[in-house]
């Protein structure tokens, strides 16, 4: 039996990573068109804040969606994706806001459900297939603003949703024809349960809540930054995202290398010493030497964060389904750390006084430490 059902598994997962790919580029391109679609609709910094809150909160709600079956939940997702992009052609300013929230839960959903499918369906090699997963997702998130910017290029800033649209709709087709979600699988290591569940939970949710705050706050605005701070042009600024996103994907192939002779809780807290300089070299970088070799740093240094404490967390979750309550918390990092940003600029009449919420939260992040890796020796 396991002979026929290990090629099943193989063949879904083939599947799953050129659509976890597809979230990437639906997560990752909201950043490099933000200067775009605040041209386009007249928004201050506050509002394009206030724009990104609609947005990754829609992909916490997403998160939240994730119940049952995941496969199913995975192609509703899309088929949601695919129908949110396409009435961008129809959406007056007034509506802006609800379509990102909808866009957000377009994006959350697909993305949470395949994390959670893969909690569920493969409990002995979790960690190595989330690893390479969220490789994959970074290919997408580099594709992101490359898209952009050629469409900007070519064609109007619609045409990347017209892009996004028609991807989507073919990968909930073939999802649908393809991924069989199974039953919850045996534990292969103890569980937390009781009122230690609950302190390893709250540990494990603030971190993350602050982990994806960052990184989608860095995402969001990198673009916008680049584009003040050298005078480029929108389609210049865009592209210049691509930096950060490769940076990210890089380190993402690499960390399964260095976590052959280094635990995880050392890369851990290497990555974010990292992140920190990095992220006080952006605003302190006073050519675009530095200010490239910055978001590049940054990219890398946050890459691995994220894969390392899921799996940590995976591990020893009750269920696969408790990962959705970390999703939508941790999406509501991503929502509330963009829009903080935004008001922080519109109120003192400059992004980089915005983006020192970067260092002081990577600083609050660090001081974690030692609690995340005694829940990882104790549990």
């Amino acid at each position: 039996m396991n002979l026929r059902f290990e090629p099943s598994r193989r063949s879904m997962l083939l599947v799953l990573h050129p659509v976890f790919a597809l979230t990437g580029v639906a997560d990752a391109v909201t950043g490099p068109m933000l200067p775009s679609l605040a041209r386009a609709f007249n928004l201050s910094d506050s509002q394009s804040g206030v724009l990104l809150f609609f947005f990754f909160t829609g992909t916490a709600i997403g998160a939240l969606l994730c119940r049952g079956n995941y496969a199913r939940v995975l192609t509703l997702g899309l088929l949601a994706l695919a129908c949110t992009c396409l009435s961008i052609f129809w959406v007056p300013r007034l509506l802006l806001f609800p379509w990102a929230f909808c866009l957000g839960i377009g994006v959350g959903a697909p993305l949470t459900a395949i994390c959670l499918f893969v909690g569920r369906n493969y409990p002995v090699r979790r960690a190595a297939t989330l690893t390479m997963l969220n490789f994959t997702w970074s290919i997408g998130a580099l594709l992101a603003p490359l898209l952009a910017a050629r469409m900007l290029a070519v064609a109007s800033w619609r045409g990347v949703y017209m892009v996004l649209a028609a991807a989507s709709l073919l990968a909930a087709v073939v999802v649908l024809l393809t991924i069989r979600d199974g039953d919850e699988a045996m534990r292969p290591t103890p569980e937390t349960t009781g009122l230690r569940n609950l302190r390893f939970l709250a540990l494990f949710a603030v971190f993350f809540f602050l982990e994806v705050g960052m990184e989608s706050m860095f995402g969001a605005w990198i673009s916008t930054y680049v584009l003040r701070a050298t005078h480029t042009t929108v389609t210049l600024a865009a592209a210049a995202a691509s930096i950060y996103w490769a940076g990210f994907l890089a380190a993402r192939g690499l960390s399964p290398l260095a976590l052959l002779r280094m635990r995880p809780e050392r890369l851990l807290e290497f990555a974010l010493f990292a992140a920190l300089a990095a992220s006080v070299l952006l605003l302190l970088g006073g050519s675009p030497f530095l200010l490239l070799a910055a978001i590049l740093l940054l990219g890398a240094a946050m890459a691995p964060i994220f894969p390392i404490a899921l799996s940590a967390f995976l591990d020893r979750a009750r269920h696969s389904s408790d990962t959705s309550f970390l999703f939508a918390l941790s999406g509501f990092g991503g929502s509330v750390f963009p829009w903080l940003v935004g008001s922080i600029s519109a109120h003192t009449g400059s992004l980089r006084a915005g983006l020192l919420i970067g260092p002081s939260t990577l600083l609050a992040m660090i001081a974690l430490l030692p609690l995340l890796g005694m829940r990882l020796r104790k549990s």
